[in-house]
């Protein structure tokens, strides 16, 4: 019997020296794979230890005198800015009964070292992903932005996945085991969502470009470069720009975030220089931008090639530290007269919280999937590209204003001015017609002279302003194109001969369109929206994407109604407009802050000529709007009513049937 036991040890020990990583997977407890893993569901499974060395082998960690891993903290694996590789391991065993092929998805696009090895129950080690320093893009197992790798995994048994890796920078890292379904889906939302955000931005720098090539002003230069380091940090970010622009130089893209950046802080501090004009308005704050640039710059000099990963570590906290001053000198210009920063100021604010979550997640060490900082970060730099957009417009449009134009513009504007005026003699002298008309016609032409008055009166400030010296800006032109059509139009359909047998029914139904109801409020939005500022009041319009059929011209009449009253008796505060659907029908609310109204109030001015008693103390009026919007409503299959979720001010509600 002794020498059967010392037989056995010695057949022990030699499967356990021919095969010691076979051995390696039994000695954790496995996972199970029923789906798609991510690694906040793989919390208190992934285990982890270091090599400060760079010398462990998966021999190394997988053999009889291998260091004990230990378990991971948390739900990602996370070791701050080491130098150490890092090797992890987790127990797998597939419970499905058919999903073979996996995917080893790491949400990072680039690690400087990274390698994945699969050890099956019984059987050799199999390598997934194995990429060093100067690994090329073609290395990878799979074309794809992020690092990933195929897996067989065959149902109903158990294996041990070995990660080993080095950033280079943070050593955060977010990874997943996909099935082969669920991979794809990801990458054809992530191509989509890339597809969006990138020519949104190349929208931008065209334009931007085009704006430089007309106006040659510095600005529009300055603006290319920030919106053009913005872009590139974010395909970077992406793996996008490793793949398709220097897929055969990895060490270029292992510290590429150095030069994007660097690029992002200095473009970003030159454009606020030129933009606020601090070299002569602010000189203070002037030379704190200059001293974000040389700082910057130094330190990419110092740290660079002794210490890439603290330089990518103080780079993240400077890009923090350079958009708040950024943002703080817009707030110094603001609070000294200069009130077109007010677009560039909303653009930093939100990059100032994107950059806040880089930080919480690489500098602090908060829990954020890198997804979500990454969504930010998109969302952020489409915004803050529109923004800055914005701020350049409206700045340059205060610049144009203080100069003399062109010849070739001020003929341009003459000739524009003069059919205006001409255009506007005519629809005066149909008001006037109309006005005689109303005298021995019905209702309905009362109804058009009074729709008609307050866009007049709008209009004539709006091209009394254009004759002057200025030739106006595309938006006034605009807003002024806008209230001739639908003014013309009004008109048009109006003074026709109306039929023997006109009656107040609904449209045919061949007169109804499907519209989109955003054009609709935009019209009236813009129509009004220089009474609401001569009022000092808010007019905000929710953006609608809901249509419906219905005629356009009888919902711009009654909005028209409503918002104009709703400005009208509106003291202080302001006007909302927006859009709900329902399962039947499409619901345009109008609140404002005014003095509101009780159900019995609303029933009263739903009168012709009828004005509640506390209206007239606030402002002049016909008492015509709310009954010519309810009359049109019902004619047109519509219902306006009274909301009862206001306790202060009024809010109306249309009803557009769409059953």
């Amino acid at each position: 019997m002794a020498s059967l036991s010392v037989l056995g040890a010695l057949l022990l020990l030699l499967c356990s020296l021919a095969s010691p990583l076979a051995a390696q997977t039994l000695d954790c407890a496995p996972l199970t794979l029923d789906g798609p893993a991510k690694t906040p569901e793989m919390t208190g499974w992934i285990q982890a230890q270091d090599d400060p060395d760079w010398a462990m082998t998966l021999a190394d960690v997988t053999g009889p005198g291998a260091k004990a891993f230990r378990p991971v903290e948390g739900s990602r694996p996370d070791f701050g800015y080491t130098p150490a590789r890092i090797w992890l391991r987790i127990c797998l065993r597939n419970a499905t009964a058919q999903d073979a092929e996996w995917i080893l998805y790491t949400h990072e696009n680039f690690f400087q070292v990274y390698r994945a090895f699969l050890v099956p129950e019984t059987g050799d080690p199999i390598t997934l992903i194995d990429l060093e320093q100067n690994s090329p893009f073609s290395d990878r197992p799979l074309d794809s932005p992020e690092l990933a790798a195929p897996m067989t995994f065959a149902p109903g048994t158990t294996a041990t996945l070995f990660i080993n890796y080095w950033s280079g920078g943070s050593s955060q890292l977010d990874f997943s085991i996909e099935t082969k379904e669920s991979y794809d889906q990801i990458i054809a939302r992530k191509t989509a969502r890339n597809f969006f955000f990138y020519g949104m931005m190349i929208l931008l720098i065209t334009v931007a470009f085009a704006s430089l090539v007309v106006f040659r002003h510095p600005v529009f230069l300055a603006y290319c470069a920030y919106a053009g380091a913005a872009l590139l940090f974010i395909m970077h970010e992406d793996g996008i720009a490793f793949q398709v622009f220097w897929p055969r130089f990895p060490a270029f893209n292992a510290n590429a975030s150095v030069f994007v950046g660097s690029a992002l802080i200095v473009s970003g501090a030159v454009y606020a220089r030129i933009f606020l004009k601090t070299r002569r308005r602010h000189p203070v704050a002037d030379k704190v931008l200059l001293g974000v640039i040389l700082l910057t710059l130094g330190l990419d000099a110092a740290l660079y090639f002794t210490d890439p990963q603290l330089l990518k570590k103080l780079l993240i906290m400077m890009s923090l530290c350079a958009f708040l001053v950024f943002t703080g000198a817009g707030l110094v210009s603001y609070f000294s007269g200069y009130r077109e920063v007010r677009f560039y100021l909303l653009a930093w604010l939100g990059v100032v919280l994107s950059s806040a979550l880089m930080n919480l997640r690489h500098v602090v060490g908060i829990e954020i999937s890198q997804d979500t900082v990454h969504d930010s970060m998109r969302f952020v730099m489409v915004m803050d590209a529109l923004m800055m957009g914005l701020a350049i417009a409206d700045r340059y449009n205060q610049l144009r204003q203080s100069r003399q134009v062109a010849l070739e513009q001020t003929l341009d504007a003459t000739r524009h001015r003069l059919d205006l005026n001409r255009r506007l003699t005519e629809l005066q002298e149909r008001h006037e017609l109309a006005v005689e008309l109303s005298k021995s016609r019905d209702e309905q032409i009362q109804n058009v002279v009074h729709d008609l008055r307050q866009p007049l009166l709008a209009l004539r400030q709006s091209v009394s302003d254009l004759n002057g010296t200025r030739p106006g800006s595309p938006g006034e032109v605009q807003q002024v194109e806008a209230a001739f059509s639908y003014l013309e139009t009004l008109i048009a359909q109006q003074l026709r001969p109306m039929p023997q047998a006109a009656t107040k029914t609904a449209p045919a139904a061949e007169r109804l369109e499907r519209i989109a109801l955003q054009d609709i409020l935009q019209a009236v939005e813009e129509m009004f929206r220089p009474d609401a500022i001569a009022k000092g009041l808010s007019l905000r319009l929710v953006p609608s994407r809901l249509d419906a059929s219905v005629d356009a011209l009888a919902l711009t009449r009654i909005l028209s109604n409503l918002v104009s009253n709703a400005i009208k008796y509106t003291t202080q505060g302001g006007v909302l407009i927006g859009t709900r659907k329902t399962a039947t029908s499409v619901r345009i609310e109008i609140h404002d802050t005014g003095p509101g109204m009780t159900e019995a109030e609303f029933a009263l001015a739903r009168k012709r000529t009828v004005r509640l008693k506390k209206g007239r103390t606030v402002a002049e009026g016909s008492g015509l709007g709310l009954a010519i919007a309810m009359d049109l409503a019902q004619r047109h299959g519509m219902a306006l009513s009274l909301s009862p979720l206001r306790r202060q001010g009024t809010g109306l509600v249309l009803t557009i049937p769409t059953t």
